[in-house]
């Protein structure tokens, strides 16, 4: 049976690496909201443009711009997987700032082999889904 569980912080570098990381969600929020066309521009899927089909992060860069308005049902119809990556991502963020200013919170989650095995075809599910998502709306 696969098993997760909290165990001690090991290394404080995965909770110490949120804060460069929120750096740079605060400097794609600015632009989002000063210049999101800028952004648009910029993003290009060598998949849509090479074979005409999206790929499974297609439509990531309207969701996180759709997100920074703060319109999450937007960003969910642009693509579902990069805006729930990006939710997971926020509560981890915030569990890692509580953490650093909390020592009672410094836990890492320890995962055996079966767990890591289920993650892995959660991860593999989750992505065929999001991309059947994707063929089906563009």
């Amino acid at each position: 049976m696969a098993r997760l569980r909290l165990v001690a912080e090991r290394s404080p570098f995965p909770r110490l690496l949120v804060f460069p990381l929120l750096m740079m969600v605060a400097m794609f929020v600015t632009l989002a909201r000063v210049n999101a066309d800028l952004l648009l521009r910029s993003a290009h899927c060598a998949l849509r443009e090479g074979l005409k089909i999206p790929c499974p992060t297609c439509g990531g860069t309207v969701a996180a711009i759709r997100l920074s308005e703060g319109r999450p049902l937007a960003a969910l119809a642009a693509n579902p997987l990069v805006t729930v990556a990006v939710f997971a991502g926020g509560l981890w963020c915030l569990h890692a700032v509580v953490a650093t200013f909390a020592p009672r919170w410094r836990r890492a989650l320890a995962v055996d082999r079966g767990a890591v095995l289920a993650i892995r075809w959660s991860v593999v599910v989750l992505l065929l889904l999001n991309w059947f998502y994707e063929l089906k709306l563009r």
